[in-house]
């Protein structure tokens, strides 16, 4: 089975499913991105489709491209197509290759802006003298270059020089002809992830105290720190500290302050500058929750100096949202009665939160005068952690005239615990089609390996019961209902989709995270209904809900529906009626819809107004390192 794209490109085909199709395309062809195409589907012998179609993933490899893609129209007959075929997956590795790791050359210069302005450090090694191991440390400057440390081998350096670039979490390679450069402008760089958490020096005088590695406890010099662990300086001539090793007793002297006790894994033994002395990676294991929590403060007040995820000045940051014109989307007005309603509420649920770090936060990045951004992100799902209320002050010079250095302190402060943070897998966001900073950071996830995108609408439904309603064939699931409908929800949407918005049966009832919600005080509800017919489950809908204020236009009191049947979207009215109880039930005034479908008049005629379309942008937490970076991008100085 083979594909063609609108401009002719011949494409294989690895995955058919309900939601679209995955398929091996060339290096040279040009797609981009959320871009809408079309394609046509062959077997041997005849055309089988020809469908509009999202791109809503393109990832490029050292062979080829895997691109996703979301059919739009006629989704009827694509489904029953896919139906009469069968759900279809065939290897792609072999036609794509290794990752690419080079990085794009539209993205060069601004990754290099950003690391000249964070002063990065590099070493310096001559091509003509590989064989002699001479590397010269130095740093970028915006002023000056490169300033390299002074060394007795100085001369030998010679042209061409290889140049390998620290960023926060990974390296860049390249080749220069000469240092004498304000900054450089290579055409070819090669980039090597190093790390998943960023790192920052450690206070003078923290020291390391490892238990049971010989008969006396092995004091070190501590280097750096992270969420995950610390740097170390151990001596050369100990050989007794390997790469693997675990110790069950590991003191942190921090700050002045008391001994903080952990478990440790040595995760790696490198070179350092100090020629005498290697550096040692430790993983640190917290021996309680509460330890856990206080290593996680203490870290972030040194990686995070220019903002804060407690303490806030609520009203400052309510003011934000009003200058910056948050309350301005989706045709609404700053002033309208239900955003000053949720006034307190919100103050209320993000005073809770920031007793919760693991659960999400609220982050600002504060001048003397005023909050200039903000942004919150919470575990809306079990493994889920969700981006949103990202706000900026509108006085500042537009992103594409200056640099913003807000904007990316807090999505390095929101989304940094969540890439440490072995209990999430996914990173999702909300981005509006008409996004502009948000856009270019969907844009690039769906770049990613497993990222994908899935394309809605969002309609708002104010809550009203009514006892001359009725919505029949529809109650609320059981258990045997729910495990019926998951499995059958396999293959309607994407995998990376039904992980991440607990539509898996591991995570669907989320137990624990509602008890995590709960021994906060906040809210967490899940329910699911379902329409019969013929004694046939043939639609459903997952309702979630949680506390007022946590969301200001209520994206996370949600319906979503699903067809698992051609008559399904005959009760897709039904289930949006029967949901109006469920939501009042839970204090609430109103709840939106997230319509996947492209069914506008079934919206309408259930009072429903729409707030706008988009797409989820979902990024595997492996890869939030590469996302940081690219915001790094994008707020670089101009």
């Amino acid at each position: 089975m083979w594909a063609l794209l609108s401009d002719r490109t011949p494409a294989r085909v690895t995955e058919l499913a309900e939601w679209g199709v995955r398929l091996v395309i060339p290096l040279e062809a040009r797609l981009s991105v959320a871009q809408t195409t079309s394609f046509e589907l062959h077997d041997r012998r005849r055309t089988l489709a020809s469908c509009a179609a999202r791109v809503v993933g393109l990832v490029r490899y050292e062979l080829s491209q895997d691109l996703l893609l979301w059919v739009l129209d006629d989704a009827v007959r694509w489904r029953e197509l896919v139906s009469r075929l069968g759900p279809l997956t065939f290897p792609s590795a072999p036609y794509l290759g290794a990752p690419d790791v080079r990085l794009p050359k539209d993205r060069i210069d601004r990754r290099l802006r950003s690391l000249v302005a964070d002063r990065s450090r590099v070493q310096v090694r001559s091509r003509a003298s590989e064989g002699s191991g001479l590397s010269i440390p130095g740093r970028l400057d915006p002023e000056r270059g490169v300033l390299l440390e002074w060394d007795p081998q100085w001369s030998e350096l010679q042209p061409p020089y290889e140049i390998m670039v620290e960023g926060p979490f990974s390296t860049l390679e390249f080749e220069e002809q000469s240092l004498r450069w304000t900054r450089p402008q290579p055409e070819k760089v090669t980039l090597t992830r190093r790390r998943e958490t960023r790192r920052v020096s450690a206070p003078s005088g923290a020291r390391v105290l490892l238990h049971g590695v010989a008969e006396q406890p092995l004091e070190l010099a501590m280097i750096d720190v992270s969420f995950g662990g610390i740097g170390a300086r151990v001596s050369k001539d100990d050989e007794l500290l390997a790469p693997g090793m675990s110790i069950q007793d590991v003191i942190v002297t921090w700050r002045g302050g008391p001994q903080l006790r952990f478990v440790g894994e040595i995760r790696h033994r490198s070179p350092s500058r100090d020629r005498s002395s290697d550096m040692i990676g430790l993983r640190l294991t917290p021996s309680s929750e509460a330890l856990r929590e206080r290593w996680a403060r203490e870290v972030e007040s040194m990686l995070y100096p220019t903002t804060r995820s407690y303490g806030h000045n609520y009203q400052s940051i309510w003011d934000l949202f009003e200058a910056s014109g948050y309350f301005d989307l989706s045709g609404n007005r700053r002033e309208a009665l239900d955003f000053l309603l949720l006034r307190d509420a919100f103050e209320a649920s993000y005073r809770k939160l920031a007793a919760a770090p693991e659960l999400g936060c609220l982050v600002s990045c504060e001048s003397p005068t005023r909050v200039e951004a903000a942004l919150a992100a919470v575990r809306a799902w079990s493994r889920s952690w969700f981006g949103f209320h990202m706000a900026r002050n509108a006085n500042r010079p537009h992103l594409v005239n200056s640099d913003s250095s807000p904007l990316k302190d807090i999505h390095l402060h929101a989304y940094e615990r969540a890439g440490g943070n072995p209990d999430i897998d996914w990173l999702v966001g909300y981005v509006r089609n008409d996004a502009g900073f948000s856009g270019a950071l969907r844009d690039f996830m769906l770049t990613i390996p497993n990222g994908c995108g899935v394309p809605f609408e969002v309609w708002k439904l104010s809550v009203y019961v009514r006892d001359d309603v009725h919505a029949p064939g529809v109650s609320e699931a059981t258990p045997e209902q729910v495990d019926d409908v998951l499995r059958r929800l396999e293959g309607k949407r994407p995998w990376q989709y039904l992980e991440a918005h607990d539509l898996v049966p591991a995570t669907y009832d989320q137990r624990h995270l509602r008890e995590e919600w709960a021994f906060y005080g906040l809210m967490k509800e899940r329910t699911m209904l379902v329409a019969v017919e013929d004694g046939q489950v043939v639609a459903a809908a997952v309702l979630d809900a949680v506390d007022d204020g946590l969301h200001l236009y209520g994206l996370l009191d949600t319906i979503r529906l699903y067809g698992l049947d051609p008559r399904g979207r005959e009760h897709y009215a039904s289930l949006l009626l029967a949901a109006h109880e469920w939501f009042f039930s839970m204090g609430k005034s109103s709840f939106v819809c997230f319509e996947e479908e492209d069914l506008p008049e079934i919206m309408h005629s259930v009072g429903a107004v729409s707030l706008g379309a988009g797409m989820v942008a979902l990024l595997p937490r492996t890869a939030i390192p590469e996302m940081l970076e690219r915001i790094s991008e994008l707020a670089a100085p101009k």
